[in-house]
């Protein structure tokens, strides 16, 4: 019974474009097809004090989210397993910078998943205290947005012909 504490699942959730699933390649020992998943940490993510925006992790399953919908994804993570964290080491120019060995140089990170887990639930209160600082009501913003639309209409330019006119 202390075994299945032990291994319960941390459980991350990002939106769709932060995951990439079923990403095929050739196995270089037995030319066999497999797939991987990679999982891209969003911007504002911080760990122990370090930017890990952009770090990349493979896990090995991704399923759609039970609860926040389809355009979200829930990666399960062993609670007792480390997560390697890994990003490409660019030049000053944004080129990636290889190494003796000829391989892109990589940065890696090895943290637990309730740190990533706790990282990117920060990263979205900063992000939704930031985006959320509107001190107006609905029908302030809905009115200045009203004004806006109708004052660009009017310096808009006269809309041309449609195609079908045009040709008639």
């Amino acid at each position: 019974m202390a075994d299945k504490a032990e291994k319960r699942n941390v459980y991350i959730s990002l939106h769709k474009l932060y995951v990439r699933e079923g990403i095929e390649y050739a196995d270089p020992a037995t030319g066999e097809a497999k797939s991987f998943n990679m999982a891209t940490l969003p911007r504002g993510t911080v760990i122990d004090g370090k930017d890990v925006s952009g770090y990349q992790f493979s896990p090995l399953y991704v399923n759609p989210s039970r609860f926040k919908g389809e355009d979200w994804r829930d990666i399960p993570l062993l609670a007792d397993r480390e997560v390697w964290l890994q990003k490409s080491v660019l030049d000053p120019e944004g080129n990636p910078v290889i190494g003796e060995d000829g391989r892109r140089q990589r940065d890696t990170i090895v943290v637990t998943p309730q740190q990533i887990k706790d990282a990117i639930a920060e990263s979205r209160r900063a992000w939704l205290a930031e985006h959320s600082r509107d001190d107006r009501g609905l029908a302030d913003r809905a009115q200045q947005a009203r004004h806006a639309s109708e004052a660009a209409s009017k310096e808009a330019p006269e809309r041309p012909l449609s195609r079908d006119a045009a040709r008639g």
